[in-house]
């Protein structure tokens, strides 16, 4: 496995296994049909050892977001030779964002804020008093949806909109503080 297109072919099998979820790439057998078939001296279990190492790195790497120096670091601890090293640094610049947008989308299940509109009215009249003359804020959400399985394709029922008097706004903007105290000490 020293030799760079074979384990790079690995790396590349990898990405596609692991996290394109490519169903032509089941398992280590068939890396072995795909890749290593002219290799008679590299046995399943020296590619599956060396795969669920790179696997391992690659993961530490991806949920953390790692940058390339980082990274560089990391493979360097490794017990990989300096080709093997120089495929998965390659690897890693090429498909760092790649594999990142990918554990995103996998994370992400709920609904997330698009955008957020607001103005001002004066509330004039209701129907215990006629006249009132108290400021309101109108706020409307719009949120995206982020489930691909969802039938929702109206942008009308992603919409939220409501009144808050000034109490109720001052309680929101306390806790919207509260929250935003919270992580900054984290």
């Amino acid at each position: 496995m020293e030799q760079p297109k074979y384990f790079s072919s690995l790396l590349g099998f990898l990405l596609k296994k692991e996290y394109e979820k490519d169903p032509a790439c089941d398992s280590i057998e068939t890396l072995k049909e795909l890749v290593f078939s002219e290799q008679e001296d590299v046995t399943l279990e020296i590619i599956e050892a060396t795969y669920n190492k790179c696997f391992d790195i690659i993961q530490k790497a991806a949920y953390s977001d790692m940058q390339l120096s980082s990274f560089e670091n990391l493979v360097k601890e490794s017990n990989f030779s300096e080709i093997q090293i120089e495929c998965l640094n390659k690897f890693w610049k090429v498909n760092k964002k790649k594999i990142h947008e990918i554990l995103y989308k996998i994370t992400k299940f709920n609904n997330s804020l698009q955008k957020m509109s607001w103005r001002i009215d004066l509330k004039t009249k209701s129907k215990e008093i006629k006249e009132i003359n108290e400021p309101v804020s109108i706020i409307e959400l719009k949120l995206k949806n982020n489930n691909t399985n969802s039938n929702t394709t109206n942008d009308e029922n992603n919409i939220i909109r409501f009144e808050m008097d000034k109490n109720q706004l001052e309680e929101t903007l306390q806790q919207i503080n509260n929250i935003q105290k919270h992580l900054q000490t984290i």
